[in-house]
């Protein structure tokens, strides 16, 4: 029996113990039995990338039983066709067998499967990103932008005038030639019927200056068609003329310009040059209008209604359809009937105040930023495109977002989204959905963006915040496990309590290397996110590492969120420095969770129907919060402002930041509106409402009595608290590259008991009683983290000596036995092996230094009795995961810190030592020679050492 067979047998039983549940005692509360038995909802979930249709149902099958079987509770397909080479025509055309008939038949085998192993399936709801793709989606559904081009002129010139006419932005392609499937019959006509979308909105002219631009970046490919800002232009919208009938189409406008200097905007609707992503299936893959329900329609009609015609009931694993973050590439977000829209909304005709609308950045799918908009950064510019902005929110949740969870809810499905990156309301969008979904490759993991996710599961009352998981940029081969435990800790103390690994590829030839990876380095870019499935190496850790993210989900899925500040969102979309309370400094977020005050955004829908109830604002999800702060704002809509004056009236805590708001955010009866802001603030301030600078912000809150979270004794860790019953739940998370002691006070009370996720003991912690609860501390590893759980019901537990260690025996770095087996460069088989091998980097040897796989060190160890004390075999520096065997008595694998007591395995005489080392595919993928590998670089690989006997 294979070394890797025996570790699979060792995991399984580990993951059978520790989630199939004992008999429950009637002692037991439901948060300790949720760690130690983690319900099936616990367990983290993979993105199953499929490619395309082309996939066999027994294969699926044995997979779902593997994932199932290494622990993981669900996988969501995703059918698209990156990474895949070299394809013939015939494995194009199975491919690109997508929402058809065969399609969803493997569904159903999927399901089918998925039922037997008591799995769960979630569903892409089409076959990438964004939605679109098909002969479902014609050009007259497809996504629309607005582009515009400016022309300045002088008034002292005679009429008419030639102006700039805007072109089609080139992108990525909607219908590229190199795409065989553009050239389908059916498709004969529809690049003529794309230009058909093209039309001229308006052209406007007022008199002003041109903006100050920021230098240009250099390099990269150019999606948008302008410049980010230093200063923007100005404009006398008094005198602005609306002269779309005067415009000829060679450019000439019939105009005389009055004296001054003039500029002349030119606005056009193109069919945006963009399809979906790596989409598979026939035809050309068009995105459809986000802010047309026609297009939603008819997309749903093509890639869900088949989902679910199967007979009812047939597909209890059916569980939710995705919406992945959108990334729409309009140069200015259009639909054909925006501005009817608008003024029916909005009660004006924007025509004339479009050319205050553009401002550089604002999401833009790929590179989202604050730039100062081209014209009109003052009141005015900003009412005008708070105005375009809130009616492209509303189309798009009408349109979009609320149909596809209406869809799911009619078929008895969730809806899981990624609402981040849209031209909406992040928090509403989030919040219409059963889930809503962050994700890691934002900021390298900014748990500040990840808590807009848990912001909105906190205010609508949504149980679960899921996570797209373990994406690094540029690293697509060399993600270790003590990666993945270190950011599924992040992502927990980002408020996250369901991972979905991104992701787990479909097997397309077992144990062919190198493996399909959809996201591997290419011409284009260097890659991302880690292949994980069991051609990666290191994949034997999955059952321990799930086992681990499932108790520390199972704590975090109860009970409910410890929240005491609720931070204002008042803008539409959401990125670091949309805001200017986040831009060029720290954000209030940070500024509070430094100083233990955990916190959540909330907009003006929650807002809207919250409650002050003991001192509380309680929104319609349950959530509570102490105190509503407000940032630094010019502009509050007159509900909100209203609102929030009835809530300091009630006795809620409420604090503006830096000053207060002075008008309303819209055009509309714009006077009107501004007294009512005034007044509100006025109401709010006579009610006890406050101002407080923002450096000044914790400490104001402790003023007038809202408690932090934590007080840290010096530099804390990032955190989330939770409340179960009577236990208060505390995770704390290191995110520094050293080890550190965190001591703090809490307002928790009793025994406080460390939960260890990796091995599910748990042990008292510690504490001493402090005035309000605890004061407590508590070492944490580099990256490492803390699960601590406090029971009212105990007493405290007293401080205690740590057990000494004594070094029982320093092993020799040379001598080892070593048998390699894996694979080398372009997939060729490695086997290797050295009676006389010594620890250290694998680099310094030829065979080795280009290897990936899994290398097994031995050798015989004479002891003289058998310890009576524990025994810990400590193996110092490794990389990337180890599994040890002594004697033939095999323990879990190992990752950071390399560890483990062994000696219920050693006996007197020879004990044999095998310790067995597994790579990521990172060295193996090294090639300068391909251009498309030319970044992955080597990175230390093997058992460094030193290798340690240690008694305690």
């Amino acid at each position: 029996m294979s070394d890797q067979r025996k570790a699979w047998l060792y995991a399984g039983a580990t993951l059978l113990a520790i989630l199939s549940p004992p008999p429950a005692k009637a002692s037991a509360d439901d948060l300790v039995k949720a760690f130690k038995a983690p319900p099936a909802q616990a367990r983290p979930f993979a993105r199953w990338w499929w490619p395309g249709g082309a996939v066999e149902d027994a294969e699926l099958q044995r997979q779902i039983a593997l994932m199932a079987k290494s622990g993981f509770g669900g996988a969501e397909i995703q059918a698209f066709n990156p990474g895949i080479p070299n394809m013939t025509p015939d494995e194009r055309k199975r491919v690109n067998d997508y929402a058809n008939p065969a399609f969803f038949s493997h569904v159903r085998a999927a399901t089918t499967a998925a039922d037997r192993a008591g799995f769960k399936i979630d569903y892409t709801f089409g076959s990438a990103w964004p939605s679109g793709g098909g002969f479902a989606v014609t050009p007259e559904l497809s996504l629309v932008e607005l582009t515009e081009a400016v022309t300045e002129v002088d008034g002292s010139s005679p009429g008419p005038v030639k102006v700039v006419i805007p072109k089609r932005t080139r992108k990525l392609g909607a219908m590229g030639a190199l795409d065989p499937r553009n050239k389908d019959p059916r498709a004969a006509d529809w690049r003529d019927r794309l230009d058909a979308r093209q039309k001229l909105v308006a052209v406007v002219a007022a008199p002003g200056q041109e903006p100050q631009f920021a230098p240009e970046a250099k390099g990269g490919f150019k999606l948008y068609p302008w410049r980010d800002v230093a200063t923007s232009g100005s404009l006398d919208m008094t005198r602005a003329v609306v002269l779309t009938d005067k415009l000829s189409a060679d450019g000439t406008l019939d105009w005389t310009p009055p004296p001054g200097r003039w500029q002349v905007f030119v606005f056009k609707q193109y069919a945006v040059d963009s399809g979906v992503m790596a989409g598979v299936g026939e035809g050309p893959q068009l995105v459809l209008d986000h802010f047309s329900k026609a297009a939603f329609d008819a997309h749903a009609a093509h890639v869900g209604d088949p989902l679910t015609a199967g007979p009812k009931g047939a597909d209890t694993s059916l569980n939710a359809t995705f919406v992945d973050s959108l990334e729409l590439m309009q140069d200015l977000p259009w639909t054909d009937a925006f501005l009817a829209e608008f003024k029916r909304r909005r009660g004006y005709d924007l025509t004339p105040y479009l050319p205050l609308v553009l401002q550089p950045g604002w999401m833009q799918a790929w590179g989202q930023h604050y730039s100062p908009p081209y014209f009109g950064d003052d009141a005015l510019g900003a009412r005008v495109r708070h105005d375009y902005r809130q009616t492209l929110s509303d189309l798009q949740l009408e349109n979009f977002w609320g149909p596809f969870v209406s869809w799911n809810h009619a078929r008895g499905l969730k809806a899981r989204v990624q609402a981040h990156g849209a031209t909406v309301d992040t928090l509403k969008a989030y919040g219409l959905a059963d889930i809503p979904e962050t994700e890691d490759l934002e900021s390298g993991g900014d748990p500040i963006f990840m808590r807009l996710a848990r912001s909105a599961a906190n205010l609508y009352g949504r149980p679960l915040v899921s996570a797209e998981s373990f994406v690094w940029a540029g690293e697509p081969y060399d993600v270790t496990p003590e990666r993945i435990r270190q950011r599924a800790d992040l992502l927990f103390a980002g408020g996250v309590n369901r991972v979905i690994y991104h992701g787990y590829p479909y097997v397309r030839a077992r144990g062919a290397q190198p493996a399909w990876h959809p996201f591997a380095p290419s011409a284009f870019g260097s890659g991302f996110s880690t292949p994980f499935n069991e051609l990666n190496p290191v994949f034997a850790a999955a059952p321990n590492l799930n086992a681990y993210i499932a108790r520390t989900q199972a704590v975090l899925q109860q009970g409910r969120s410890v929240v005491p500040v609720a931070l204002f969102l008042g803008e539409l979309g959401y990125y670091q420095g949309l805001e200017p309370q986040s831009r060029g400094h720290e954000g209030l977020e940070k500024r509070l969770l430094d100083a233990g005050y955990d916190n959540d955004r909330i907009n003006p829908d929650a807002l809207s129907d919250a409650r002050v109830i003991d001192g509380s604002l309680v929104t319609r999800g349950g959530a509570r919060y102490r105190a509503l702060v407000l940032p630094p704002l010019e502009g509050l809509d007159a509900a909100s402002a209203e609102r929030i004056a009835a809530f300091a009236r009630q006795g809620l805590k409420v604090v503006f930041v830096d000053a207060f708001p002075t008008r309303d955010v819209g055009l509309t009866d714009a006077e009107a509106r501004d007294r009512r802001v005034a007044a509100a603030v006025t109401s709010a301030r006579a009610a006890g409402a406050l101002l407080s600078p923002a450096g000044a912000l914790p400490a104001t809150l402790k003023t007038i009595g809202v408690t932090p979270n934590l007080s840290f004794d010096g530099p804390g860790a990032l955190f989330v608290e939770r409340t179960s019953g009577a236990r208060r739940v505390l995770f704390l998370h290191n995110t520094e590259p050293t080890a550190r002691t965190i001591a703090f006070s809490t307002t928790a009370k009793g025994r406080a008991e460390l939960w260890d996720a990796w091995n599910g003991s748990r042990a008292p912690l510690p504490s001493q009683a402090a005035p309000e609860g605890s004061r407590l501390s508590v070492d944490l590893a580099a990256g490492g983290s803390a699960l601590i759980v406090f029971d009212p019901s105990k007493p405290a537990a007293k401080t205690s000596a740590k057990p000494a260690e004594r070094l029982l025996l320093d092993l020799p770095r040379a001598g080892w036995s070593l048998t390699a087996r894996g694979f080398g460069p372009k997939g060729a088989a490695v086997t290797w092996g050295s009676a006389n091998f010594a620890l250290g980097d694998w680099s310094g040897v030829e065979t080795l230094a280009r290897f990936s796989g899994e290398a097994t060190y031995s050798r015989t160890l004479h002891l003289a009795a058998k310890p009576e004390t524990p025994v810990w075999l400590d193996l110092g520096e490794v990389h990337d995961m180890a599994r040890v065997a002594v004697n033939g008595v095999a323990f879990a694998p190992l990752i950071n810190p390399y560890r483990v007591e062994i000696g219920r395995a050693l006996k007197a005489g020879d004990n044999r030592i095998e310790i067995t080392v597994s790579t990521t595919p990172n060295n193996a993928m090294v090639d300068p020679n391909v251009a498309a590998l030319k970044l992955v670089k080597p990175q230390p690989a093997g058992l460094i050492g030193p290798v340690r006997l240690v008694e305690r």
